[in-house]
Order: C-alpha cells, then sequence, then structure tokens
C-alpha cells in the first residue's frame, strides 16, 4: 500500500532567473547548506521565490545494526545489507522460459506481511552458522524522514535552490549572489554553480557576440566588393558606434541593463545602418555619375529624396518594438531590453544615416 503524500507546494516548469546548484557527497551537509544557501538569498535584496528541490518528507526506516552483537553471532554489515535487499526489493532467484523469452523469477516478502514497524523487526536473517536469526537481535530500526530523490550529476549529490529577481538587472543580481555566497562556511569538496535563466542569458551573449562579430565582418567584405573600395564601407561601418549611443542612452534613461538580448537590439540598429548608408551612397554616386555634379550637392539630393522613406521606415519599426518596449504582457521581461535597445539605435541611426553620414561623405570626397 502507498501512502498518497500531500502536497507541499507548486513549483513551475520554467527555468527560474537564478538556480544555484550545491554539490556535494554527504547528504546531510548538503540540506544544511542548501538550507543555508536560501536564508542568505532570501536575505538579499532584490529576490523572491527562493524554492529548495529537496524534498525531506519521504517516511523510511532507518537501521542501525549493533556491530558487537552482529560480530558475536557472525553477520556482518554487509551481510544485513544485502538480505534485507534481497527481502524487501527482491533477489533474482532463477529465470523462466516462455517461447524465446526469458523472465526473472524474484523472490521477495510479500508486501502485505511488512506494513508496520514490528513487521520489518521480525524480518528473518541467517547466521553464519546456518541459524535463523531475527533483525531485532542484531539491529535497531527507528522512524525517520528521508529525501524523496537524490539527484547525481557526474556521479555527484546535489541540491538546486532556485529563485527570481524582483529587478531588471539579472547580471548584478548574479554577482551580488556571487559575493554574498563567497562568504558563506562550507566543508572542503562542496562548490556552487550557478544555472537558470542567467546560465542561459551568459551562453546567449557569448554566442550572439560572435554572430555580431561574423555580421560585421561579412558585411565589411560585401560592401568592399560592391563599392569596389575600402573608403565607402569603412563610412558606413564607421558612424555604427555612434548610433550605438542611441542605444546606450535609451537604455541607461529608461534603467535596463546590458544584456544578452540587447545584443540582437544592436543587430536590428547595424542592419538599418548598413542598410541606409548602401542606399544613400550609392543613389549619391549614381547623381554625380549622371548630372556630373559635385559630392556635396549629390549627396544632398540624394538625402532629400531618402528621407521620407528612412523616416517612415523607422518610425514603423520602433512603434513594432514599442509593446515589448513597455512591457505590457507577462514574460516580456527578456525581451523589453533588445526592444529598448532598437528603438533608441533606429532613432539615432535616422540622425546619422540623414545628417552624419552625408557631411562624412562630403569630407572624405574632399580628400581623394
Amino acid at each position: 500500500m502507498v501512502k498518497q503524500m500531500p502536497i507541499k507546494g507548486i513549483h513551475g516548469m520554467q527555468a527560474s532567473d537564478i538556480v544555484v546548484q550545491v554539490r556535494g557527497q554527504d547528504m546531510e551537509t548538503l540540506a544544511d547548506l542548501s538550507s543555508r544557501t536560501a536564508r542568505t538569498i532570501n536575505g538579499l535584496d532584490h529576490f523572491q521565490n527562493v524554492f529548495v528541490s529537496m524534498d525531506l518528507s519521504k517516511p523510511e526506516y532507518q537501521i542501525k545494526v549493533d556491530r558487537v552483537k552482529a560480530a558475536e553471532l557472525g553477520v556482518s554489515v554487509a551481510d544485513v545489507a544485502s538480505s534485507l535487499r534481497s527481502l524487501i526489493t527482491g533477489a533474482v532467484a532463477t529465470r523462466y522460459r516462455d517461447g524465446g523469452c526469458y523472465y526473472d523469477i524474484r523472490l521477495l516478502v510479500p508486501e502485505k506481511q511488512i506494513g508496520a514497524r514490528q513487521d520489518v523487526e521480525n524480518l528473518a536473517l541467517i547466521g553464519a552458522q546456518g541459524d535463523v536469526l531475527r533483525l531485532r537481535d542484531i539491529a535497531t530500526v527507528v522512524p525517520a524522514s528521508g529525501p524523496v530523490e537524490i539527484i547525481r550529476e557526474n556521479q555527484v549529490k546535489q541540491i538546486t535552490v532556485e529563485a527570481d529577481i524582483t529587478t531588471g538587472d539579472l547580471a548584478g543580481a548574479v554577482r551580488g549572489l556571487q559575493s554574498a555566497l563567497s562568504e558563506l562556511e562550507r566543508p572542503a569538496g562542496y562548490v556552487f554553480e550557478f544555472g537558470g535563466r542567467a546560465e542561459m542569458m551568459a551562453d546567449m551573449k557569448d554566442t550572439v557576440l560572435a554572430v555580431f562579430a561574423f555580421a560585421l565582418f561579412f558585411s565589411f567584405i560585401v560592401l568592399t566588393v560592391q563599392f569596389n573600395s575600402l573608403k565607402l564601407p569603412g563610412l558606413i561601418l564607421g558612424s555604427v558606434p555612434v548610433c550605438l549611443a542611441g542605444v546606450v542612452f535609451l537604455l541607461y534613461f529608461v534603467g535596463l541593463p546590458l544584456g544578452a538580448t540587447v545584443i540582437i537590439g544592436i543587430l536590428v540598429v547595424v542592419a538599418a545602418t548598413v542598410n541606409d548608408g548602401v542606399l544613400l551612397l550609392t543613389y549619391a554616386g549614381e547623381l554625380q555619375e549622371r548630372h556630373a555634379c559635385p559630392p556635396r550637392q549629390a549627396v544632398l539630393d540624394a538625402a532629400r529624396i531618402r528621407l521620407r522613406p528612412r523616416v517612415m521606415t523607422s518610425v514603423t519599426t520602433m512603434i513594432g518594438f514599442l509593446p515589448l518596449a513597455l512591457n505590457l504582457e507577462e514574460g516580456g521581461d527578456m525581451l523589453q531590453p533588445m526592444a529598448v535597445a532598437a528603438i533608441g539605435g533606429l532613432g539615432m541611426e535616422m540622425l546619422v544615416a540623414l545628417f552624419l553620414m552625408p557631411c562624412i561623405y562630403v569630407l572624405a570626397s574632399k580628400r581623394t
């Protein structure tokens, strides 16, 4: 008979903002350390929903063997453990063959015969001389509670402590938690490892940075081939840092941190900058060749013609990002920095494409 355990709480399957994996060998030490870790997190600002994965509510019997009595009767602790395992979980005595299939025949004590503590104490063991012993003769059965499950990773036991943050600065919260846990006393061989959304954001940041670097590199190669020059690609990509000033300013103004998703917003800004630069400078070059006009007049005419489509494209894109920037839906905390970065960068990109880039083009043309 299996007793239905009461529900102590419900924890969602979605990854928490911060996951601390407390790793070591001894379960009691792990339970104590994870409990102190949870108290430390509760004592910090900007943390909520602290959850410890260890559940010690499973009822069990702990059998404490009297080694002296067991030795007098010629029984070792290993013999007791092996006998109990065979009696309770069963031991494969032989195999039954049915056609081409084999089935294990497992011998064990009927479950209905082990319903109370006395039934466990009366379990029969075989002594060294072949005589029958009772478990109560060499051991004490103590009711206790233990962990519902033991989680291992790479053969190392671990207990998980999870928490969510109340602010948007996930990186700052992780740094504060790492500093607090570094002062927590722990035995040798017990370590903390961080996971959850913090780990996911760190991995995502590295990946997106690599993509960003490759995007800039290949954009430069493509532009160099298209313009057959190093000057114009350098002019276009050199305007990107100025656009990033709008990203940083708006993030600072709103109070959002620089996270991994911000880089996605930066990629949007870089793509818009490169696209507008190519259209503007290509059209300016065509005007110079077609009408033999000076660079200043050509780029002014090109900027005037590009004004309306540039403003319309930027404004509609920023309006599209506005719901994410306002964080109107549940779970939008991760995408809000991306949207704010894109809006700030696109706003600055309009000024760069229509004012700064033409000025730099005129100055660069005078030097050639």
